[in-house]
């Protein structure tokens, strides 16, 4: 397994090894062990919106997964904006960090196959994952 972490912003600090460690911890329990490859591009709201554009959005978002199978040698692309994240990070409760990371486990539980936009079942699922993976990974061990 071999996760890469592109920085493409400026805008803040980012922890490449605590990235492609809770990215690795995630993967090997959803999936185990693998010979493939996971990009993880960190960037701002412009360049997000970019990627959007190929969904028919204008507007940037906090995290898009290109999940391209599991058994690819890629099996895909996380795209997440520092902006987007700093931004709603306070709604949330959270702080920036904090944020980051929820949404890096989101993103990352797309690329295995959980998706919330299929049913409110599905939706439940995902984010009680989610947030498993936080106060796992995160939250908790912050105290």
């Amino acid at each position: 397994m071999k996760i890469n972490v592109i920085n493409q912003q400026e805008l803040r600090e980012i922890n490449s090894k605590k990235i492609k460690d809770i990215a690795k911890k995630v993967l090997l329990n959803e999936v185990g062990k693998g010979n493939f490859e996971l990009n993880i591009l960190i960037t701002d709201d412009k360049s997000i919106t970019e990627f959007n554009k190929y969904r028919g959005k204008s507007t940037p978002t906090d995290v898009l997964s290109f999940s391209y199978g599991l058994s690819e040698p890629v099996i895909g692309d996380i795209v997440i904006s520092v902006e987007s994240i700093e931004k709603q990070a306070p709604d949330f409760g959270n702080s920036f960090e904090e944020e980051f990371y929820y949404i890096l486990i989101h993103g990352l539980l797309h690329i295995v196959g959980y998706d919330h936009e299929n049913s409110e079942e599905d939706a439940k699922k995902m984010f009680e994952v989610q947030d498993q993976y936080f106060h796992q990974l995160i939250k908790d061990r912050r105290r």
